[in-house]
């Protein structure tokens, strides 16, 4: 049997590629999605390895004509094809009747019983074994058994516990089951499995670096998310590490003349912070106060809130972040569920987010979905903010402590 992994951008491109190989016989073993590392990517499409075999057949040998075969009337007949010498062969003949029998790269002559003509045997013909399906489909009920049989298994089992906790905090089942087969290897004690689970899982995580902090050249940011994710509080507290510790010029810039306060609610917090700021209107105000602020090395632009599905909102919103020529930050709370929160990146998609900001992580106590989410999305995460104190509730995460939230140091009871 022939068999071969191939590695392709979609499931359609793989199945051609295997189609034009192996041809529309080939068996596929098994598909599956490879997580791939690309921290400016925000939005690929996922890669696949698809494992695909091929029985292999032996055609069947013609039989030679009386004048093609050489060998007739001699006494003997071929019973496999040979690249050797017909002398050779005839020599062998003798050597054949004192053996019983030779290996399958030689020939092998027996003598004939009569003088009737000899005539090749044809080749075996190997046909699919029609149980090879049946086993493969036996294999895959028996995997997706054993993860329903692990979510069962108390957190306190060697393997299966740990592939429980996983799936709970919302790691993909696939995903779980890669992390703990590979941490498994050479039968470690449990407290050292869940550490490199932990750290695996850590692996696959992506940390923006928080540019507004360190970046050395003056930039402008924009922050966008649905309403009441807190987008000016954590505006707010960027701005204070950014003017108190690392002593930068800021600027602030409310575009929100939606909400009733919205303007006011940024302008008090800038005067707090001892940091100007500035009303804007509309788009070709928007353009000229950011060129004006050229002695600023760090604009940052406060956008209204807007829900996913108003997609006509949305494309206003869009000519904001594109006129001031803005690096994009997606704000969404930590309180919000899975499923909402794949349908907030699939319609804030447009704005090109460079990386995403969980707010309100003192309101939930679940904060183990936030990896799983991040990882589904591939979406790479800069801040987190746990409170409204300004500007001391913000974080700068770490992929360890990311991963920590989903394994923590000893399991929950």
């Amino acid at each position: 049997m022939k068999v071969k992994t191939y590695k392709t951008q979609s499931l359609h491109e793989g199945l051609e590629d295997i189609k034009r190989d192996l041809g529309s016989e080939a068996l596929i073993l098994s598909t599956r999605s490879v997580p791939a590392r690309a921290p400016f990517n925000l939005f690929r499409k996922p890669s696949w390895e698809i494992t695909a075999a091929l029985e292999e057949k032996t055609v069947n040998s013609p039989e030679p004509s009386s004048s093609a075969n050489p060998t007739k009337g001699r006494g003997f007949s071929l019973v496999e094809d040979s690249p050797l010498p017909l002398k050779e062969v005839a020599a062998r003949e003798g050597r054949t009747r004192q053996s019983e029998a030779l290996t399958t790269s030689r020939v092998r002559v027996s003598p004939s019983t009569s003088g009737a003509a000899a005539a090749v045997a044809p080749a075996r013909i190997v046909d699919k074994d029609p149980r090879m399906d049946q086993l493969i489909e036996e294999i895959t009920d028996l995997k997706s058994s054993f993860r329903s049989l692990s979510k069962a298994i108390p957190a306190q089992s060697h393997f299966g516990g740990i592939f429980a906790e996983l799936v709970t905090q919302g790691i993909d089942h696939d995903l779980a089951d890669h992390l703990v087969t590979t941490a498994s290897r050479g039968n470690p004690a449990p407290s050292e499995l869940r550490g490199r689970v932990r750290r695996l899982l850590a692996d696959q995580l992506i940390i923006a670096a928080p540019a507004e902090l360190h970046a050395k050249s003056a930039m402008v940011s924009a922050f966008v998310g649905p309403t009441g994710v807190g987008k000016t509080t954590t505006i707010a507290k960027i701005a204070g590490h950014a003017a108190i510790r690392m002593k930068k010029k800021v600027a602030l810039i409310s575009t929100d003349m939606f909400r009733i306060g919205g303007q006011e609610q940024l302008a008090r917090l800038g005067e707090l912070l001892g940091i100007p700021t500035y009303g804007c209107a509309d788009i070709a105000t928007l353009t000229d106060l950011v060129a004006s602020l050229d002695d600023r090395n760090l604009i940052l632009i406060d956008t209204p809130g807007s829900s996913p599905s108003d997609l006509s909102r949305l494309s206003k919103l869009e000519t904001v972040t594109s006129a001031a020529d803005a690096k994009v930050h997606l704000v969404i709370s930590a309180t919000t569920r899975s499923e909402d929160i794949t349908k907030i990146v699939s319609r804030f998609q447009r704005f090109s987010p460079t990386s995403v900001i969980f707010t309100k992580l003192d309101e939930t106590d679940c904060k183990g979905p936030l990896a799983g989410d991040l990882l589904r999305n591939e979406l790479p995460v800069s801040y987190l903010t746990n409170g409204q104190r300004v500007p001391e509730d913000l974080l700068i995460p770490t992929a360890d402590e990311l991963a920590r939230y989903v394994l923590p140091l000893e399991p929950a009871i």
